[in-house]
């Protein structure tokens, strides 16, 4: 059963027991649990066990950032072999998805994530599959910082939150053990991390196919464009004026204009290296690659570094010569 005040609430997010007897299959989480991040990406953690957000149901929940500052849209992998027992819509709410390994010992869940499509409960899913991207700041429930927020929770189950550590009924982080004491913010400067986990393929479908695209655009397996019938992803009005600004700093439309899921009145569209947004609240079509940002304002042409994602006292006049 679906524990509705956790899975619709501000915080970390999550379901009830899953039953049914375990699947024999080669142990996909026997002994650690890969980073949800491509071979060889050095990750650190920024919050951790007992901290600001995290308590009671995610009290061992950890924060995890890039050390090369470009977590925004970095693709988020799935750390187990295994199936999926619930997720967001893409978009939706805090970007959640759990992945329970194909043992059935432990489920991991990530948030924060723009997925990359709708996901199926009961969908196989394989180490490696990539489910998404990092939401960019202030997208996805992320308070204003690009960050995949990872729990491990026994039988994927989200009541059953235990800390990456074998001393605590769990299993170390990609080869890390970091266990729980009590401290505050436990582990919240701890890293870089390197990750075992490898980019892989989706596993074969389990369900029929999608129809034919009759006329419509065509798309690549595994991406949104959200764009309607017989259009294609391109830059128009104040997104068009930060293409002609920006040029290749911007890179090129991947999706079509979308609406905020979150409710803000914006209006989002991703990049190839980034995401351009328009805020409703003050007219400002703005770009930013998850560090770095540059908005169109009444005054001009600004630029900024920092999680923010309005233009900030100290926001500098941008330069012309990008």
């Amino acid at each position: 059963m679906y524990d509705f005040k956790r899975l619709f609430g501000i915080g970390l997010l999550g379901l009830g027991p899953l039953l049914g007897a375990p699947v024999p299959a080669a142990l996909a989480a026997d002994t650690s649990v890969p980073l949800p991040f491509d071979t060889g990406t050095s990750v650190r953690i920024v919050q951790g066990y007992n901290g600001g957000t995290h308590q009671g149901a995610s009290v061992y929940g950890l924060d995890l950032v890039l050390t090369n500052g470009e977590t925004s849209g970095a693709p988020v992998l799935a750390p187990f072999d295994g199936t999926v027992p619930w997720a967001f819509a893409p978009g939706e709410k805090t970007g959640c998805i759990e992945i329970l390994a194909q043992d059935r010992r432990y489920g991991a869940m990530l948030c924060h994530i723009l997925l990359d499509r709708p996901f199926n409960r009961g969908e196989r899913v394989a180490r490696g599959q990539q489910l998404g991207a990092v939401g960019a700041p202030g997208m996805v429930g992320n308070n204003g910082l690009a960050h995949v927020h990872m729990e491990l929770h026994v039988g994927g189950r989200s009541s059953d939150i235990v800390p990456f550590s074998v001393s605590n009924g769990g299993l170390p982080l990609d080869g890390m053990d970091l266990p729980f004491t009590g401290a505050t913010n436990e582990h919240g400067s701890d890293g870089p991390i390197v990750s075992t986990n490898a980019l892989a393929g989706p596993p074969p479908p389990v369900a029929a196919p999608a129809p034919t695209n009759r006329g419509g655009p065509t798309q690549k397996p595994g991406t949104v464009t959200r764009c309607g019938s017989g259009q294609t992803p391109t830059f128009s009005l104040g997104f068009a004026g930060l293409k002609a600004y920006l040029g290749d700093v911007l890179g090129e439309a991947t999706t079509c204009e979308f609406a905020d899921p979150n409710g803000s009145g914006d209006v989002l569209q991703q990049t190839s290296h980034g995401l351009a947004f328009w805020r409703k609240s003050s007219n400002t079509p703005t770009f930013t690659n998850g560090s770095d940002h540059w908005a169109l304002t009444p005054v001009g042409w600004v630029t900024w570094t920092g999680s923010s994602i309005d233009p900030p006292p100290t926001a500098l006049t941008a330069s012309p010569n990008l």
